[in-house]
């Protein structure tokens, strides 16, 4: 499988971000076949053709779509035809950028095991972000040693008002600067979701009671930790099963199953059809 990885060395100075109109970088990271990235990344279809597949989730692309994919997830690209902007950052660049270790786990859009990962934004918030990624583009155009204080703040507000937007589109909670358990209890499940399927390991790791844990994640979300976890363990197992090979054997093997019949209960139980009938299926 292809992996795109992350160009630091495009610009002559340090940026880990880069950001450009479709239009000038033709077919980009427009690969047919499943692949993946080690990065994030966020596309402005402002106008395209085709569809996108991420992870399970597959959007016949309307004019003014956001898609968002973070690192690591599967997909493929079947765009014939795009207009718009395409952001990318490494992992930790938002973390450093903004002095925020938690930041971009406040973002409701990455690491959502929940909903699509896609949304049509309204012409007149487009209209607003549109000023801002032009200015961001101008800035590491014509690079300058504040550029990039002027590119922290543009990109802030791009980030958080996409996360409102989008937490507006699907009900979520608009609020990203809430309790910081509820952060890194996301960011904990993303580090060890292939091996810890269990709630007291999480609360173990993060010093925190379980009921106070579950107050928390049900006043931001309505689902409690355990509802979390199985719903992107789900989704780990959904990508195995599109993605790869692998036997139902060797994928309960990899996600810490202590049986494959384990794995066939749980997949059963949350999503209505065997591992076998889900694969066939797709």
């Amino acid at each position: 499988m292809r992996v795109f990885q992350f160009d630091n060395k495009k610009y002559g100075f340090e940026l880990m971000m880069d950001l450009h109109r479709f239009e000038t970088n033709p077919n980009l990271y427009f690969e047919p076949e499943t692949h993946t990235i080690d990065f994030f990344e966020i596309m402005f279809l402002e106008q395209s053709r085709g569809d996108i597949v991420l992870n399970d989730y597959k959007t016949e692309l309307s004019p003014l779509t956001v898609l968002f994919a973070s690192p690591h997830q599967k997909k493929r690209n079947n765009i014939t035809h795009a207009k718009g902007f395409h952001l990318v950052f490494k992992d930790d660049f938002l973390d450093n950028f903004f002095s925020d270790k938690l930041f971009v786990h406040r973002l409701q859009y990455f690491y959502n095991a929940a909903q699509p990962q896609f949304f049509q934004i309204d012409r007149s918030d487009y209209k607003l972000i549109k000023i801002c990624l032009n200015e961001i583009t101008m800035e590491i155009e014509n690079y300058k040693s504040d550029s990039k204080h002027i590119i922290r703040s543009l990109l802030y507000f791009v980030l958080s008002k996409l996360n409102r937007l989008y937490a507006k589109h699907y009900g979520l909670s608009m609020e990203t600067q809430g309790n910081t358990e509820i952060y890194a209890f996301k960011k904990e499940l993303e580090d060890k979701i292939r091996s810890v399927h269990k709630v007291e390991t999480y609360t173990s790791l993060m010093n925190i009671d379980r009921n106070r844990l579950n107050r928390i994640l049900k006043s931001y979300n309505g689902l409690t930790a355990q509802q979390m976890i199985h719903r992107r363990l789900l989704q780990e197992v959904k990508t195995e099963l599109l993605y790869t090979n692998k036997t139902i054997s060797e994928i309960a093997l990899d996600l810490n199953f202590s049986e494959a019949n384990n794995l066939s209960r749980f997949f059963m139980k949350h999503s209505g059809k065997s591992p076998s009938e889900f694969r066939k299926a797709k």
